[in-house]
């Protein structure tokens, strides 16, 4: 009975959740219009090739899946879609913000049915939450990858756009041997701002857009010194030269506190997973033991304080290790 009342009770969040997002694509359909007047001037030149390429709605596997379902749930161009959107791009994640709720209400669905067999209605719930929040956890790590590895081939970047510029090549042809010569995920940005520049966008604002679409403070830096020469003129190779060994500096320094930090992260790590594993074992062992932990009202309080204990100590450890350069 208890199972039947929450897929009810699930089932019905849904379906509310679903006429709340239809009833905001009134505000979609209005930018769906603007941008396809542009969109359908720039396919006609390639007609020829997209007739070989499989539409959208035809992709296989889980893509294909993900698509036809959220074409079934289509956001409106509100806050949380454009939030949503944006760490997507900079994940470099080719999904939607419909594809992506998809895959949380999957994940929360698949948490919630573990966490009622296992829990009960209080599982349930508990896995539904953690089981939606998986995919942002995955989506903030793989920001913070693709970051790093931004990070860490700006300095060759400039050195080579300043080369670039000594031999005679304009600023936008040594933005474009970028995105030719460079791996991704630096040579996917520049190249997205060469296209944004032949389509008429400014120079500065395109600049601008790939700073929030990375989010590093190294581009923010290189970017700001290029928007200065621009408007007051000066030796841009020079510029850059020095922004690229400022940017190697600060990835040296990076690579020695994280070398002297080792052991005070590898410590945290194993404090955070010392008492999990102690408490698996001592079950596994003997569980009458353990299980009073779980039932008798102290054992729940004693539980309770010790996980915020290990949640004050992690944030404490991190605090100690991670040092801003």
């Amino acid at each position: 009975m208890l199972l039947l009342i929450a897929f009810v009770l699930l089932i019905n969040l849904i379906v509310i959740g679903f006429l709340v997002y239809r009833w905001q694509e009134r505000d979609r359909v209005a930018v769906n219009q603007r941008i396809g007047q542009y969109l359908e001037q720039a396919i006609q030149p390639e007609v020829n090739q997209t007739q070989t390429r499989p539409a959208p709605s035809h992709l296989k596997g889980w893509r294909g899946v993900v698509r036809r379902l959220s074409q079934q749930i289509e956001l409106s161009d509100g806050s949380w879609s454009r939030k949503v959107e944006h760490r997507l791009i900079q994940a470099g994640i080719p999904l939607k913000s419909s594809e992506f709720l998809v895959i949380c209400l999957g994940t929360a669905l698949a948490g919630a049915a573990l966490g009622m067999i296992g829990s009960g209605i209080l599982g349930a719930v508990i896995g539904g939450l953690a089981g939606y929040m998986v995919p942002f956890l995955f989506l903030k790590i793989k920001i913070r990858r693709r970051t790093k590895a931004f990070n860490d081939q700006l300095g060759d970047t400039l050195i080579l756009i300043a080369n670039a510029l000594r031999t005679g090549y304009s600023f936008m042809q040594a933005i474009e041997m970028v995105s030719r010569e460079m791996l991704p995920p630096i040579s996917t940005e520049f190249g997205r701002t060469i296209k944004e520049m032949n389509l008429g966008v400014p120079t500065e604002e395109a600049m601008s857009n790939m700073a929030k679409r990375v989010d590093s403070d190294d581009l923010d830096l290189v970017i700001t010194a290029v928007l200065i020469q621009r408007q007051v003129g000066g030796n841009l190779a020079e510029v850059l030269d020095s922004i690229a060994n400022t940017i190697r500096e600060r990835i040296r320094i990076k690579g020695e506190i994280k070398t002297l930090t080792a052991q005070g992260r590898m410590s945290g790590v194993i404090v955070s997973l010392l008492p999990v594993v102690l408490l698996l074992a001592l079950r596994l062992i003997n569980p009458g033991y353990v299980n009073i932990l779980f039932t008798h009202p102290t054992g729940q309080f004693m539980l309770g304080t010790a996980i915020a204990g290990q949640l004050l100590g992690i944030i404490a450890i991190q605090k100690i290790v991670n040092i801003e350069v």
